[in-house]
């Protein structure tokens, strides 16, 4: 039996840790647009500029093309599909309302958090940093 809730660990307001769980459902993974693969990012990760690809060679850009430089995914692990919250249900039930009210306060935060990190590594590397 398939198990479609996300779980989530979160301090209650007493200062109890506590494990959350919303309903979920499976969605068309967002990374490999459901095909179960992705370019590798060494390849590709941050773009690949015009004149980047001017220096390749024919063969590397059929390569590329092809999906010769693929690799399985990195978020649905080659399943095409990711488990996600469902919102709506969330939504129609004041509980499920309040719960996924703090897990998304979580993510936020943990969003902040990676934020201020890469800031701070720039910032150890001498480069600036534009939100």
């Amino acid at each position: 039996m398939r198990n479609d809730t996300v779980k989530f660990e979160y301090t209650d307001d007493e200062g109890a840790e506590q494990e959350g769980e919303l309903p979920g459902k499976f969605e068309v993974c967002s990374r490999c647009q459901g095909h179960g693969t992705h370019c590798n990012p060494n390849i590709d990760g941050n773009g690949i500029t015009s004149s980047e690809w001017a220096e390749w060679d024919e063969e590397s850009r059929e390569m590329y093309l092809s999906g010769g430089y693929d690799v399985t995914c990195e978020a649905c692990h080659g399943a095409r599909v990711t488990l996600e919250i469902d919102r709506e249900t969330c939504e129609r039930n004041p509980d499920l309302a309040a719960l996924l009210k703090r897990y998304d306060d979580i993510q936020d935060d943990l969003a902040e958090m990676r934020s201020i990190e890469r800031m701070e590594m720039m910032a150890e590397m001498g480069m600036r940093y534009f939100d």
